[in-house]
């Protein structure tokens, strides 16, 4: 009896010792200041190392990283070799992400730290090391000035006074391919756990490419501009500098413009395109049928300019108008005007290949020439008729300082037109189409006579409210 109380008197002593013991030995696993067993990082064995210790060294092996030197060798003649280190090539480190995988076994609860130590025995983790582009790219390109001065060159189509065409070759330059280079360095990282202490430089072919530049020689041929297909000019009639100016301006925003094949010609964007580049000075606009003084007047010499070539060469008219006044420079029916938010001249290039606009605008003549490819043997030309004359109207108007009954003619009258414009196709000098391309009407200007026929003033009747100015060759008046 007394040996058995013995036994549970000891074993009351033991437990609660050996409950003790295991319950500070979790204690102690769970808050030591070393990684745990096995654990390897990038091949360096970090196993039961204490965590400041390993700070240390760590610190001290990506310092060595920062600084490791790696040459870039050139294997083409005008590229040098250059020796740089992998901080100075933008070299990123994420260390971050390496202590966040760490940090759990150092905070939060018993339990938990304990379950993450153990977990963690042999892990093998990674030291993630990366090459930011951006810095990369101003590495080399700060490293490489000589080579990166030297600009890619677009190959040039040269028109000749004669009209003649001929290319200028483009020229390529040598550039570092960034991409290429960034997955080499990568790739020669060494991880660090084995990183030399001997501080021997990695050897890397750089990687070098040839860059284009934008416009070559074959995408310049590939656009099909073979030969000038037509040209066609109208005589500057002495004119206001205002006048002048706003036609060089126009034509200058069109000159060396390119049609792609279906694309289409826009004269109202040139409009605005040349109110943003070069603005428009003060010259006469058509408004009610009448010249007077406004801005932009002339820019429809251009474009009736530009219509007479795209009729001669067999282009698709969109959108045409003839001006309400007929004009001296070109036959009638063989105008184009233009009038913001009324009307338009559109035209579609309807061939095969580019179409490239020339423009020559001086103080007497306006020249439009068109380049691409059509046929030689397809020619075209234009003919417009007068199918009808419209006797001017008489106006009226009532002047009371004139005698009783009496008339005074004011102003003659001037006839208007209708007019058929038609275009020849003709192939090997053989006519193979005929096409009615407009009818246009040409409004009279009315014979105005003055008139007193009766003493009494003639009350004013209601009017419609006033129709909208339509301004005519020009983009704002009148002004006075």
């Amino acid at each position: 009896m007394l040996t058995q109380f013995r036994y549970y008197g000891m074993a009351l002593f033991l437990i609660p010792l050996i409950l003790g013991s295991a319950v500070w030995a979790l204690y102690a696993y769970g808050t030591q200041q070393k990684l745990p067993a096995g654990v390897t990082i990038s091949g360096w064995n970090v196993s039961g190392m204490a965590y400041s210790q390993f700070q240390k060294q760590l610190q001290e092996k990506l310092q060595r990283l920062n600084l490791q030197q790696v040459k870039l060798r050139s294997s083409v003649k005008e590229v040098e070799s250059r020796q740089l280190t992998f901080g100075k090539l933008g070299m990123v480190i994420h260390d971050k992400e390496l202590n966040a995988a760490l940090e759990p076994l150092f905070q939060g609860s018993i339990m938990e730290r304990l379950k993450y130590r153990w977990n963690m025995r042999n892990a093998r983790l990674e030291l993630s090391i990366t090459f930011d582009n951006d810095q990369l790219a101003k590495a080399v390109q700060q490293n490489w000035q000589q080579l990166y001065a030297k600009k890619p060159i677009s190959a040039k189509r040269i028109i000749l006074a004669n009209d003649e065409i001929q290319y200028q070759a483009e020229r390529s330059a040598l550039r570092i391919d960034i991409e290429k280079l960034n997955a080499g360095l990568a790739a020669h990282v060494p991880p660090i756990g084995s990183l030399s202490e001997s501080g021997e430089s990695i050897l890397m072919e750089l990687p070098i490419y040839e860059q284009p530049p934008p416009v070559t020689l074959q995408s310049l041929k590939e656009q099909g501009i073979k030969r000038k297909i037509v040209e066609f000019t109208t005589e500057i009639a002495a004119s206001g500098e205002g006048r002048i100016y706003n036609i060089r301006s126009t034509a200058a925003s069109i000159q060396d413009m390119l049609l792609k094949p279906g694309e289409i010609f826009d004269f109202g964007k040139v409009i605005q395109k040349t109110t943003a580049d070069y603005g428009y000075k003060e010259a006469p606009v058509i408004v009610g049928g009448k010249l007077v003084p406004g801005i932009g007047g002339g820019i429809c010499q251009v474009s009736t300019t530009l219509y007479n070539a795209v009729l001669r060469s067999g282009l698709e008219v969109v959108e045409r108008r003839n001006h309400s006044l007929p004009i001296r420079y070109v036959p009638l029916g063989q105008d184009a005007t233009y009038a913001s938010g009324y009307i338009n001249f559109i035209f579609r290039n309807n061939t095969q290949q580019s179409l490239l606009i020339r423009t020559l605008a001086t103080d007497t003549q306006m020249t439009v020439k068109l380049f691409g490819d059509i046929p030689d043997s397809i020619s075209y030309d234009v003919q417009s008729s007068i199918v009808e004359t419209i006797t001017p109207p008489i106006q009226y108007v009532h002047n009371p300082a004139l005698a009783r009954g009496s008339t005074v003619k004011l102003m003659n009258g001037k006839p208007g037109y209708k007019v058929e414009t038609y275009r020849y196709k003709r192939e090997n000098g053989n006519l193979v189409q005929k096409e009615l391309i407009s009818t246009d009407t040409y409004s009279p200007e009315p014979t105005l006579i003055a008139v007193n026929n009766s003493s009494t003033p003639k009350k004013p009747q209601p009017t419609n409210p006033p129709a909208p100015t339509v301004i005519e060759d020009g983009i704002a008046g009148p002004i006075f």
